[in-house]
C-alpha cells in the first residue's frame, strides 16, 4: 500500500524516517490530503511521504510537535484539532490569530512551530474562480453558518475588500463571529434561517458563501440563490444540493473541491518551498470525486 494510503498511530509517524508531512485528525481515513500532496511531490520529483495520522486530540498534536526529527516538514490539521494546532503552537501568523484557529503546522528549524490557516487561501481561491477580474470591493457578503470553516470565510472576504457580512445562522451564536467581523474592518449583521428577509438579503450580496452540512443548505437554497454568487465549501456528497440548485438557476459558483485544493497548495508551498504545479491538484480531488 503506498504512503498516502496508510493510517498510522502517532507512535508509528514517529517510526518512520526520511522526508515526510501528514495530516493528522480523528476520524482521518477519509481525508483526501495525502492524494494531494503526493501527487505534487511525484510532479516535481521531490522525495517526500506524506501520511494519514490518527491524531485528535491536544495531547496527540503535543506530542507530534515534541517528539519529531528534523525530516518532518510539517503538518495539516482538521477537526478536531485546529483550536489545539494554535494554541501550542510557538509563533502564529495574524491571519491564524484572527480566526482563532490553525490547520497548519509548520516546523521553523530551531525546534518552535509556526501555526498558520491556509483555509483563507481555499476560500480566496473559490472568490477569485468565481469573480474573476470583477473586484468585491464595497460589496456585501452572506456566510451561511458560524462553525470553524466560518472564520477563515471572513478573513478572505475581508482581504477580497467585503464592506458588510451578514452571518446567517439558526441561533445567536452566529454573534460568535462578530469580533472576527469587525476586527477585520467590516460590518456585521446576522439573520436566523427562519427570517422572512433572506431572500432578499442574498440578493444584495455579491456572494453567499455556506459553511453547513449539505441537507442543511439544501432547504435554504431557493433563497440563497438569489445572490450573485454562491460559494459551497462541502464537498461531500458531491455536488451538493446547493450548487445543483446554483448550476440550475444559472448562478455563478464555486465548490467545495476548489477550496481544499486551494488551501492544499499552499500549505505544500509552506511544506516544500515550492509551488505544486498549477491546477493538478484541482483534477486530483476531482477525479477522486469522479468528475474527470
Amino acid at each position: 500500500m503506498s504512503a498516502a494510503g496508510l493510517v498510522l498511530t502517532v507512535d508509528e509517524f514517529l517510526e518512520k524516517s526520511g522526508p515526510r508531512c501528514a495530516v493528522l485528525g480523528s476520524p482521518i481515513e477519509h481525508s483526501l490530503s495525502p492524494e494531494l500532496h503526493t501527487v505534487g511531490y511525484r510532479a516535481l520529483g521531490l522525495d517526500m511521504d506524506y501520511f494519514r495520522v490518527e491524531a485528535g486530540e491536544s495531547r496527540d498534536i503535543r506530542r507530534l510537535l515534541r517528539e519529531s526529527d528534523a525530516d518532518v516538514r510539517g503538518f495539516s490539521v482538521t477537526m478536531p484539532g485546529k483550536q489545539a494546532a494554535l494554541e501550542l503552537a510557538d509563533l502564529a501568523t495574524n491571519r491564524a490569530q484572527e480566526i482563532g484557529s490553525a490547520n497548519t503546522l509548520v516546523p521553523q528549524g530551531d525546534g518552535q512551530w509556526l501555526a498558520d490557516n491556509t483555509d483563507v487561501a481555499g476560500v480566496a481561491s473559490c472568490l477569485s474562480y468565481l469573480r474573476g477580474d470583477d473586484p468585491l470591493q464595497g460589496t456585501n457578503a452572506v456566510i451561511v453558518g458560524n462553525g470553524g470553516t466560518a472564520r477563515p470565510a471572513v478573513a478572505a472576504l475581508a482581504a477580497a475588500g467585503v464592506s458588510q457580512v451578514t452571518v446567517l445562522a439558526r441561533s445567536e451564536r452566529a454573534l460568535n463571529l462578530q469580533a472576527v467581523v469587525e476586527t477585520l474592518g467590516m460590518k456585521f449583521s446576522w439573520s436566523r434561517f427562519e427570517d422572512a428577509d433572506i431572500a432578499q438579503t442574498c440578493a444584495d450580496a455579491a456572494v453567499v458563501v455556506s459553511t453547513i452540512p449539505a441537507h442543511a443548505a439544501e432547504e435554504l437554497a431557493p433563497a440563497l440563490c438569489s445572490a450573485a454568487g454562491i460559494v459551497d465549501v462541502i464537498y461531500d456528497p458531491y455536488p451538493t444540493p446547493l450548487l445543483s440548485a446554483a448550476r440550475a438557476q444559472g448562478v455563478p459558483h464555486a465548490d467545495g473541491l476548489r477550496m481544499l485544493a486551494g488551501q492544499a497548495e499552499e500549505q505544500f508551498r509552506l511544506f516544500t518551498g515550492h509551488s505544486a504545479p498549477e491546477g493538478i491538484m484541482l483534477d486530483t480531488v476531482l477525479r477522486a470525486k469522479g468528475q474527470d
